[in-house]
C-alpha cells in the first residue's frame, strides 16, 4: 500500500456471464475457498465508495447498480458505475470481477497513481504482450468522465474504445497477477495458486496447531485447516457469520463421535444445512 492514503473510488464490473465456463456467474466462483467477487472487493477495501455493477449478491456497505439495459456490455456497466458515484474522488479504480490476483495487482496501481506527476490520465496493468488490461486500472476521475461523455452511447460497445483515447501508463505484470479467469483451466490454475498461498500462510500457525492438539490429545494430522476454513467461509457468506465458529465446533463433535467418519462428507453436510437454514432477522 502507498505510504499516504490515496483518495479513490472503485467500480467493479460484474455484469457478464462466463460463456467459456458454461454460463456460470463468475462473481460467485469459489477460488481458494473464497468467492471471486469478495476477493476483488477486498482488494478495493480502501476505496471511499465501492460500486458493483451487475445482478450479483454484494455485502453490506457496497452499492450495487445494473447497466441499462441489463446485459448491454462492460462499457455500459462502467458508465453505470460512474453515474452511481457520488462526489467523485480524484482517482477511480476500475476492476473486473474475474481477477483472482486483484489483491496483489491493486497495490501496484495505487503506488503508480501516488507517484504520478501528472503526465498520465491513468495506469493499467499490462498483459504479456504489453496490451493494457482495460478492466484493471486506475484513472484520474475527471479524464475518465470526459472520455465516457465523449464516447456517447456505451451499449454493446467496448471498454477499450472508451479508455483508449486516454494517456495510459502500462505497468508490466511480471508475476501474472492481472490474469483474468476465463476458462476452467484458468480456474484450476488460480485455485491451485491460492491454495498453495494459503498453505504457506498456515505454516506459521503450525506450532499453535501442534501445541493445541498436544494439549487436548488430538493427532495434528487430523486437522485439515483449509477444509475447516472453506466451510466457515461458506457459512459466513450465507449471512450467518456467528454460526461460522459454531459449524467448526459441530464438525469436531461429529468426528469425535465416530473416528471413522468421512470428514469431507460431514463438512459438506454441515455446510449445506447451515447455508440453507433461515438466517435470524437481526443477522440478515
Amino acid at each position: 500500500m502507498p505510504e499516504m492514503p490515496l483518495e479513490f473510488d472503485a467500480i467493479i464490473v460484474a455484469g457478464g456471464r462466463g460463456s467459456r465456463l458454461g454460463g456460470v456467474v463468475k462473481a460467485d466462483l469459489q477460488v481458494g475457498g473464497q468467492r471471486l467477487l469478495d476477493r476483488v472487493l477486498l482488494a478495493a477495501r480502501h476505496a471511499r465508495q465501492r460500486i458493483v455493477v451487475g445482478m450479483v449478491d454484494v455485502p453490506d456497505g457496497v452499492r450495487q447498480v445494473v447497466e441499462d439495459p441489463p446485459g448491454s456490455g462492460p462499457a455500459a456497466g462502467l458508465v453505470a458505475g460512474l453515474d452511481a458515484v457520488e462526489d467523485p474522488a480524484e482517482w477511480t479504480l476500475i476492476l473486473a470481477c474475474d481477477l483472482p490476483g486483484a489483491e496483489q495487482a491493486v497495490p501496484q496501481l495505487l503506488e503508480a497513481a501516488m507517484a504520478d506527476g501528472g503526465d498520465a490520465d491513468g495506469h493499467c496493468l499490462g498483459s504479456s504482450d504489453g496490451t493494457p488490461q482495460w478492466l484493471l486500472g486506475i484513472h484520474r476521475s475527471d479524464a475518465l468522465r470526459r472520455a465516457a461523455a465523449d464516447y456517447g452511447d456505451p451499449r454493446q460497445r467496448s471498454v477499450r474504445g472508451l479508455l483508449a483515447p486516454l494517456r495510459l501508463a502500462v505497468i508490466s505484470d511480471v508475476e501474472g497477477v492481472g490474469k483474468d479467469l476465463d476458462t476452467w483451466g484458468d480456474y484450476e490454475a488460480w485455485d491451485k495458486r491460492w491454495r498453495k498461498n494459503m498453505e504457506t500462510e498456515h505454516e506459521g500457525w503450525g506450532m499453535f496447531i501442534r501445541s493445541a492438539c498436544e494439549a487436548v490429545g488430538v493427532d495434528p494430522a487430523l486437522v485439515d485447516v483449509n477444509a475447516v476454513l472453506d466451510m466457515t467461509r461458506e457459512v459466513a457468506h450465507a449471512g450467518a457469520r456467528p454460526m461460522a465458529p459454531v459449524s467448526s465446533y459441530l464438525l469436531g463433535l461429529a468426528m469425535g463421535l465416530d473416528a471413522g467418519a468421512d470428514a469431507e462428507h460431514l463438512r459438506r453436510v454441515i455446510e449445506d444445512v447451515a447455508t440453507a437454514a433461515p438466517v435470524p432477522k437481526e443477522h440478515s
